[in-house]
């Protein structure tokens, strides 16, 4: 009796430890995969995040991980142009998005690349869908911020959100008046805000101040656009989303620039 009591254990002992080992190989590789995102290494980063995703399926830090890889993904396709393909990617950030959100419905991550996705998914359409699918943007963008007030990425999206409906056109209007019944408070002034709170949240993400830059711009505001630009100048690329950000801003800064003459 004794020996058996033993032998169930070890055999207890074995599976609680092969357990234990398993989560802590997937906290190695979320830290393994947060360093490849830092680094700019997308692919790196991705295939690492579904490797712990293997691990640990039911895991929210890992799934909005691998939500934002493939959207981090997609975001480099759209810039080389190949719509279908950062579609497709978007496509699978949505999908382990909602996942996340289903197993922890207040993890505000989740919820924010539920966004970001749709968002992507969104330019791609037409006026009218456009618009429907900007719906569900500001309602997982403002659940994210409920959940976080410091998420970064959701003051940005929000940010985003109100500069768009700011400009839609007077047929996009209508379709907003339908989907939102009634058009919706948005605002390039309250777009600058959560810019703000997103610079605020993480002063050297370059496309939190670049957005800011490009909103200041639209208003006519030139200094306020052109102080956000001498600040990127100074900040680090750290990958070659970063490299293409600070392009992007030289070429603001020549507009700026000639208005400010």
């Amino acid at each position: 009796m004794l020996r058996k009591h033993v032998s169930a254990l070890i055999v207890a002992l074995f599976f609680c430890g092969n357990h234990l080992y398993g989560q802590e190989t997937a906290e190695a590789l979320i830290k393994k995969g947060d360093q490849y995102h830092g680094a700019g290494k997308l692919q790196a980063s991705l295939e690492t995040f579904l490797k712990a995703n293997e691990i640990s399926p039911e895991n929210s830090e890992i799934i909005w991980r691998v939500a934002r890889a493939y959207s981090n993904l997609g975001d480099e396709e759209k810039s080389q142009d190949n719509k279908e393909k950062a579609r497709g990617l978007y496509q699978k950030a949505e999908k382990y998005a909602r996942n996340g959100v289903k197993i922890n419905p207040n993890h505000s991550f989740c919820h924010t690349y539920i966004g970001v996705a749709v968002g992507n998914i969104a330019l791609t359409e037409s006026s009218k869908k456009k618009v429907q699918l900007s719906v569900v943007v500001k309602n997982e963008v403002m659940k994210a911020i409920e959940l976080d007030d410091k998420n970064d990425t959701a003051h940005h999206l929000l940010a985003r959100w109100h500069r768009g409906v700011a400009n839609l056109s007077w047929i996009e209007r209508g379709f907003a008046k339908i989907f939102y019944g009634g058009l919706p408070s948005a605002s390039h002034e309250e777009a600058i805000e959560h810019f703000k709170e997103a610079v605020k949240i993480l002063p050297t993400y370059i496309n939190h101040r670049l957005e800011l830059a490009r909103t200041y711009q639209e208003i006519k505001k030139w200094e306020l656009a052109m102080d956000e630009l001498n600040i990127i100048e100074k900040l680090e690329a750290k990958s070659d989303k970063d490299h293409r950000y600070k392009n992007e801003a030289n070429q603001l800064r020549i507009i700026v620039e000639k208005k400010l003459k």
